[in-house]
């Protein structure tokens, strides 16, 4: 068997998925290739470190927490389109002002950490350097 065609079935050799004379062609091919039998140790040990891991059980509360945003979306839906076109233009608008104030912010905070600058040390700040006594 060449590389490729074995390195396709390391998975269904790990698996226990191949039948006999499958198993044993990959097998022997894996004795004589060293590249192969990295590839297939590498694999094998990440499968089993995976077996290994605890699956987490399933939430049963999942679709209480979902079933009133699907209900809303559901709701959006079967309104006519002049609301929905509405209810989009409200929310963006929003976000527009959301990111306005946002930045509004950034701009107060750096001009008082500039502002201070000269409050603290005026000759410095006016003149790039300490004035002399």
């Amino acid at each position: 068997m060449r590389c490729e065609e074995v390195q396709e079935q390391l998975s269904a050799l790990i698996d226990e998925q191949l039948n006999h004379g499958e198993r044993e062609q990959v097998m022997l091919h894996l004795l004589h290739c060293e590249t192969c039998f990295r590839q297939y140790e590498e694999l094998r040990q990440f499968v089993e470190f995976c077996r290994q891991l605890e699956s987490p059980e399933p939430r049963i509360d999942l679709w209480r927490e979902l079933q009133p945003a699907l209900a809303q979306i559901v709701a959006e839906q079967r309104l006519p389109l002049s609301q929905r076109l509405r209810r989009q233009w409200s929310r963006l608008v929003s976000q527009v002002c959301y990111g306005i104030i946002l930045f509004l912010q950034v701009v107060t905070y750096q001009l008082t950490i500039t502002l201070s600058r000269y409050i603290m040390e005026p000759e410095r700040a006016a003149y790039g350097r300490p004035m002399r006594g």
